[in-house]
């Protein structure tokens, strides 16, 4: 079996175009398959895409793993959901991770897959939450695991 990456709704965005964010990630994949939550579903059916860039999203998306929500899913949203607390109260990167974001990790948690995202609060909290997680944000490149 391939092995997969978690790919967040910016990062997914990034890859329908030409740009430095969209040859980094390419480059940070490797030969690794694209998954996405069933939350980067929701969010890029009302993306406003059109034309040609359309084209490769759907293109790219049919050539994509998409996890379901689950019972599990929902289990790791709540674990998240308590770091996030956490977080907030320590006033840590990845406290205003948004609950799109939770949902992301969570899936990411369930299927034990590394996350690309280009959000630097769901970056903060799904690093806080032990996910290898991967950016092309310029500030956490540094945390960049394996």
């Amino acid at each position: 079996m391939p092995d997969y990456s978690l790919v967040d709704t910016t990062v997914l965005a990034h890859l329908t175009k030409a740009s430095p964010h969209s040859e980094a990630y390419n480059r940070i994949l490797g030969d690794d398959r694209i998954a996405i939550s069933f939350q980067t579903q929701a969010e890029l059916s009302s993306g406003g895409y059109k034309g040609a860039r359309k084209q490769r999203l759907d293109d790219l998306l049919a050539a994509t793993l998409k996890l379901p929500q689950s019972e599990a899913t929902n289990i790791w949203y709540g674990r998240v959901i308590q770091k996030r607390k956490e977080l907030r109260t320590l006033r840590k990167n990845g406290a205003d991770a948004g609950d799109a974001d939770v949902w992301i990790i969570s899936s990411a948690l369930e299927h034990g897959l590394r996350l690309l995202s280009h959000d630097r609060q769901q970056v903060g909290l799904a690093r806080a939450m032990a996910v290898p997680t991967f950016t092309d944000l310029v500030d956490l490149r540094d945390g960049n695991t394996n």
